[in-house]
């Protein structure tokens, strides 16, 4: 076959169709995330669990392919404020639904005497729904149900929100605003 006919058999051959994925809700919630412009390589080296909830998984232990890894696989099955609020028997013995708010998370005003299980469900005290984020994520690092994030990192970040209004997650990165963090706290839960 000449190189003349080749070009027109490739001419007369329809283009395949391009076929668009539509995201999933959690896949959008990781796209956000993932726009929110914090540098990869800086969250690589600076913090553990900042890119977590895009991969389950440390940043390093992604890049290097977990090759020489000592830790234990890594569990991401996070669930709602939803799920903790209608299902207190599932609740790790360490915190009681009646347990005030402000027992894990330091706070004043209003939220100070909001219950645990009270925080799972929307406060108007509570701008963007991070207290109610926060609660649910500490119950799934508790429980087990998150290994890639801390009780301390939680911590860390509720503190750094209630202080500041933003979180920030590693040196020089773009603060995330409370919706920020609503999304990435999220995107660790089913």
């Amino acid at each position: 076959m000449g190189k003349h006919e080749q070009q027109d058999e490739s001419a007369q051959r329809p283009a395949a169709p391009s076929a668009t994925v539509p995201l999933t809700p959690k896949g959008a919630a990781r796209r956000r995330i993932a726009g929110l412009g914090v540098s990869g390589v800086v969250m690589t080296v600076a913090s553990n669990h900042a890119m977590a909830g895009l991969v389950c998984k440390s940043p390093s232990g992604a890049l290097s392919g977990n090759l020489n890894s000592q830790r234990p696989d890594v569990v991401c099955n996070g669930v709602s404020p939803g799920f903790w609020k209608n299902h207190p028997e599932e609740w790790p013995a360490e915190v009681r639904k009646n347990d005030r708010f402000s027992k894990f998370f330091p706070c004043h005003g209003v939220l100070s005497g909001v219950s645990c299980m009270d925080i799972l469900s929307h406060q108007d005290a509570d701008q963007n729904n991070v207290g109610m984020h926060i609660m649910a994520t500490y119950l799934n690092v508790c429980s087990g149900r998150i290994t890639f994030l801390t009780r301390q990192a939680v911590l860390d970040m509720w503190t750094k929100y209630n202080t500041y209004g933003t979180y920030t997650p590693t040196s020089g990165a773009i603060p995330w605003s409370g919706q920020d963090l609503v999304v990435y706290l999220t995107s660790t839960m089913s």
